[in-house]
């Protein structure tokens, strides 16, 4: 007869979910729990705690399971020089005055760092209809928890003007959640929200074993880092290498563009992708302008003067339209041929989506926006740039932004997870 002990059945039914997560940045807020909103059930709570740890790089150590390690290396033999092993400790002076180490540096072939990292633990605790989702459906349990941790995170943001705390979404800054659960008596259930949490200072058993209360869900911290871009080969690796031997500054519309990316792939801020990508356009038009108002006839500081106090190139909108008077205007009057935009296919998506979403977002305080609107709003930033600088060969810029999107997927760095 088998008399070990039988794990506890999975719960169902109302009850609380505690999901613990190491987020990578401190918050300097004392160690404790704080009552904060949930837009589900009114209440919840989170727990910070203040920790330290450390994370470490080092170049030729692989991991464990198929890589792409040695090939990488064979690859690299040819190009690789000398290194002296030498180790280094560097310490820190806090703004206490303080001393402490903070950096392990290793400079020999095999060599890398690990470096001090504070982090914070943070609990968060809620209230669920059906304690069956815990191992069942991961994204559901994440969507409730960052969506009372992050609203907790921008508050403390902003109070404390910290640059260094993010938000929290179900695939970036963390790498393991546990969740734990406890089911609500038949007692209980009749009980209101306060009256349930006001019941947690008493204590309270939380189920923890895997599959039984418990799930454990996994991400890589730095996902949007992970794996390689393909290689730049065959002519584009020619281009690239002249353009590497040229003075070149990259504009203000096209780092907007790189930076709108950036939100939707690696920090996940859809909203700001789409303010970036419309602010790029506008950026854009106004040095076109600039340029163009200059090639008809006016001295650099009367054009810059003329875009900033006449009213009629005030906004985009107008920008736009006096753009495309002047641009006729400097066709006709060299020969070429003109396109046009304000009014075609093109300018009613920058003016009917990326336009209207971006105005949504700045003066509505819209923050919902999914990545597929986002990659919608930074193809048509692309495709208005590239057309609006393309009518005027001699003032566009040396290197014409890629207007597609098709390289861009919801995903994490080129990497699906199995």
């Amino acid at each position: 007869m088998n008399t070990s002990p039988q794990p506890t059945p999975a719960p169902t039914g109302p009850g609380f979910v505690t999901v613990i997560l190491d987020v990578p940045f401190p918050i300097a807020l004392p160690n404790g729990c704080y009552t904060v909103l949930d837009p589900v059930k009114g209440m919840a709570v989170v727990q910070s705690t203040l920790r330290e740890g450390s994370r470490a790089f080092f170049r030729n150590t692989p991991i464990v399971g198929p890589t792409s390690f040695n090939d990488l290396r064979n690859k690299a033999r040819d190009f690789e020089r000398p290194r002296q092993d030498y180790r280094y400790l560097l310490n820190s002076r806090l703004t206490d005055g303080r001393e402490k180490a903070t950096l392990n540096i290793d400079c020999g072939t095999d060599g890398g760092f690990a470096e001090t990292k504070y982090y914070s633990e943070v609990q968060i605790t809620f209230l669920e209809d059906d304690l069956g989702v815990l191992g069942r459906k991961d994204e559901d349990l994440l969507q409730r928890a960052t969506g009372i941790l992050n609203p907790f995170l921008d508050k403390y943001r902003l109070f404390a003007e910290d640059y260094r705390v993010a938000r929290v979404s179900g695939e970036r800054n963390f790498y393991f959640a546990a969740c734990h659960s406890s089911a609500l008596t038949s007692e209980e259930r009749g009980l209101t929200v306060t009256q349930l949490f006001a019941s947690l200072s008493g204590g309270r058993t939380f189920l923890h074993q895997l599959g039984h209360g418990g799930a454990n869900i996994l991400r890589p911290n730095s996902f949007d880092r992970l794996g390689p871009r393909s290689e730049i080969t065959g002519s584009a690796l020619g281009t690239i290498a002249r353009l590497l031997q040229l003075e070149y500054e990259m504009p203000l519309s096209y780092d907007l563009v790189m930076q709108a990316i950036r939100c939707l792939q690696m920090e996940r801020d859809f909203k700001l992708a789409i303010v970036h990508a419309a602010t790029a356009v506008e950026v854009h038009v106004l040095h076109l302008l600039h340029g163009l108002l200059v090639a008809l006839g006016s001295s650099a500081p009367d054009a810059w003067s003329l875009l900033e106090n006449d009213p009629e190139y005030e906004g985009a909108t107008r920008r736009l339209k006096k753009l495309e008077s002047h641009t006729r205007t400097y066709c006709e009057q060299n020969g070429i041929p003109y396109q046009q935009f304000v009014g075609d296919a093109l300018y009613e998506k920058w003016r009917d989506i990326l336009a209207h979403k971006r105005n949504r977002a700045v003066h509505a305080g819209v923050a919902s926006f999914s990545w597929g609107e986002a990659a919608e709003a930074i193809g048509i930033a692309k495709e208005s740039i590239v057309f609006i600088d393309q009518r005027l060969p001699a003032l566009a810029n040396p290197i014409q932004l890629n207007p597609s999107v098709a390289n861009l997927r919801d995903g994490a760095g080129g990497i699906l997870f199995g």
